[in-house]
C-alpha cells in the first residue's frame, strides 16, 4: 500500500466521525467542558483489542490530572493533551455505559514511563529507573467522575495530560484499559486498546515542541503505517484527530465500542489480539 493511498484513506474514515476532537484555545484547554457525550457515528464495529505492553501497572490512582506523581513531584512536562473518552454499547445503539473504570497510561516526552525499574527509550534518554513514580498514569469512572468537566457527563472520562514521547520500535500511544470493577476494585472484566495519532500530527510536536526536540535523533522511524500494534483495518477506531496548536495545547476524543456481553462479562474478554509487544526495550511484536 502506498504512503499517499494511506493518508487519504485514514483521512476519509477520520472524516466520518470514527474519532472526534474539540478544541479549546489558550488557557481554557483544561477548563470546565460543559456538554453530551461525543456518541460515535457508527459503533457497529467493536473497538480492537490491542496489547497491554509490558508497563501496565495497577496503581488505581483515581484522578483526571496525570501529569505529576500522585505525592508531589515529577510533573511533566510537554504539550498539554486535553484527552476524553467515551466508553458506547455497540449492542444498545450506542448508549453510552456508565460505571466503568478507564484506565491511561504513556510514556512522557522522553519516552519513558513512570514505575519502572529499568526501560530504554532511545533517542539520547537516560536514567531509565522510575520505579519511586506514578505520573502519566491514572482512572476515571464513566458517567461518575466529572474529569476535565464541571459535571459527570454519560458514558465518559477525560483526563489532563501530555503528547506521549516516542521511544523505539513503536509509533507515538497512549493505552487505555476498560474495566469493571468490584465494590472491592477488583477487575471483573475488561479489555485494553490503544490511542494513535497521525504521523503528521506526531512529526509536528516532535519537530517543533520543546523538550521533545531536544532528543537525538527527534523522531523514531516507527510509524502508524509500520507500528508493531496498530494495523491498517485499526486506522478508522484507533487513530484520533487532535484540533488545537503547540502553544496552546490540544484536546481529542477517543470513541470506544464494547457491548453488553462483554460488560457483564467475568475474566478476560475472548478477543484475540491484533498486535503484540508495547514498551521500551520490548522485542519486536510477532
Amino acid at each position: 500500500m502506498s504512503r499517499e493511498h494511506r493518508i487519504t484513506r485514514r483521512q476519509a474514515v477520520t472524516a466520518a466521525g470514527a474519532a472526534g476532537a474539540v478544541y479549546l484555545a489558550g488557557p481554557a484547554l483544561f477548563r470546565a467542558l460543559d456538554g453530551t457525550a461525543v456518541a460515535a457515528t457508527t459503533c457497529a464495529k467493536l473497538t480492537p483489542e490491542l496489547t497491554e505492553g509490558p508497563y501496565w501497572v495497577n496503581t488505581m490512582l483515581h484522578r483526571a490530572d496525570v501529569r505529576a506523581n500522585s505525592h508531589g513531584g515529577g510533573h511533566q512536562t510537554g504539550v498539554p493533551l486535553a484527552l476524553t473518552i467515551n466508553v458506547v454499547d455497540s449492542s444498545k445503539d450506542c448508549q453510552p455505559v456508565n460505571g466503568l473504570a478507564v484506565d491511561i497510561w504513556h510514556a512522557n516526552a522522553h519516552g519513558l514511563y513512570s514505575d519502572e525499574s529499568s526501560q530504554q527509550a532511545g533517542g539520547g534518554t537516560s536514567g531509565g529507573d522510575t520505579i519511586a513514580d506514578n505520573w502519566l498514569r491514572g482512572y476515571q469512572i464513566t458517567g461518575e467522575d466529572r474529569g476535565i468537566r464541571s459535571k459527570p457527563v454519560r458514558g465518559q472520562v477525560s483526563f489532563k495530560t501530555i503528547w506521549p514521547g516516542w521511544y523505539t520500535g513503536r509509533a507515538i500511544h497512549i493505552h487505555v484499559r476498560v474495566r469493571k470493577l468490584s465494590q472491592h476494585g477488583a477487575t471483573i472484566a475488561g479489555y485494553t486498546t490503544q490511542i494513535f495519532f497521525s504521523d503528521a500530527d506526531n512529526d509536528h510536536v516532535l519537530t517543533d515542541a520543546t523538550p521533545y526536540n531536544s532528543r537525538s535523533p527527534q523522531k523514531d522511524p516507527t510509524t502508524d503505517e509500520n507500528d508493531t500494534v496498530l494495523s491498517s483495518a485499526d486506522d478508522a477506531t484507533n487513530i484520533v484527530k487532535v484540533r488545537g496548536t503547540i502553544g496552546h495545547g490540544y484536546a481529542a476524543t477517543f470513541n470506544i465500542s464494547v457491548d453488553t456481553a462483554e460488560i457483564e462479562a467475568k475474566g478476560s474478554l475472548g478477543r484475540p489480539h491484533t498486535g503484540a509487544g508495547g514498551g521500551p526495550g520490548a522485542p519486536p511484536a510477532q
